[in-house]
């Protein structure tokens, strides 16, 4: 066999390699805690098993200012991850131009996981009834997409259910001491979190973190937390400490979650972790 030969059979073996493993299903998540939740499904699968994140920490789920590589992350996925238009309203015409079998993560909770009756709350995600019922939709897209992959999908999706029943156990016991205990937060977005695991804000200064709370707002909310005397508020990154410490008018220990996760690896146990910081932040808050 002549070098020329043995050269070009090398090269057309590892494109047939690659083009294998490329068989393998295209996962984007149009948010972090969306590729968590998938990351465990996709886990030791293929060289390729982290699923694609479309909005990074610089973009803004409502006002998303997508670059082309994003876009193309959406139309070149196979399966796609978004919470739908109650949360990221601006991917709508995007999502609907895409050829990707669509997970509405909203829509899904809504019909099977839990959910918050009279309100629209697209935080679905803050829930781990949520999370088990995006991870079995993306499971049986997958399963349908790579049957070949039946038994290690089927096996990542049962380990991340057993995952969440020990987050259950661990969040419960973690939280058992402190539920009674008077809290408040900035933006109601914790609503999902809160209902799972028994506890319930005293007061809140917006729905919607677009919107500045007026006066009147603030000083309900200040006759509030005095006549409660509530120690603990729950901020977000986006949220400016000093400028809400003027707002609150008393002195209370202030705790920045980022609900989007972004710290968090997209692994195997990202989601359980991003759950776990979330709980700890809380219990160092409301601890006396």
């Amino acid at each position: 066999m002549s070098r020329k030969v043995l050269i070009s059979l090398l090269f057309y073996s590892q494109l047939a390699i690659c083009t294998l493993v490329n068989a393998q299903p295209v996962v984007s998540a149009s948010i972090k805690p969306l590729q968590l939740i998938a990351a465990a499904i996709t886990a030791d699968i293929t060289a390729y098993n982290e699923p694609v994140l479309i909005m990074g920490p610089a973009q803004d789920p409502h006002h998303p200012f997508l670059r082309p590589s994003e876009r193309r992350a959406m139309y070149e996925a196979d399966i796609l991850l978004w919470v739908g238009p109650q949360l990221e309203a601006a991917l709508a015409d995007v999502v609907n131009q895409s050829s990707s079998a669509i997970i509405h993560a909203y829509e899904l909770t809504q019909d099977k996981g839990l959910a918050i009756p009279g309100v629209i709350d697209p935080h679905v995600w803050l829930s781990t009834q949520n999370a088990r019922q995006i991870a079995a939709a993306l499971a049986e897209q997958l399963l349908v997409q790579d049957a070949g992959n039946y038994q290690n999908y089927s096996k990542n999706l049962n380990e991340f259910n057993n995952s969440m029943n020990e987050l259950d156990a661990d969040i419960n016991a973690t939280l058992e001491q402190l539920i009674d205990i008077p809290f408040a937060v900035y933006h109601n977005a914790f609503s999902y979190y809160e209902h799972q695991y028994g506890l319930v804000h005293i007061a809140s200064y917006t729905d919607n973190e677009e919107m500045q709370p007026g006066i009147r707002k603030v000083m309900e909310v200040r006759e509030i937390l005095a006549a409660n005397n509530v120690s603990c508020l729950v901020l977000e990154p986006s949220n400016n400490p000093e400028e809400i410490s003027q707002l609150t008018g008393r002195d209370m220990d202030l705790v920045n979650i980022d609900i989007l996760g972004f710290d968090y690896a997209a692994n195997k146990t990202g989601y359980r972790d991003f759950m776990l910081g979330i709980t700890q932040s809380i219990k160092e808050c409301l601890q006396p």
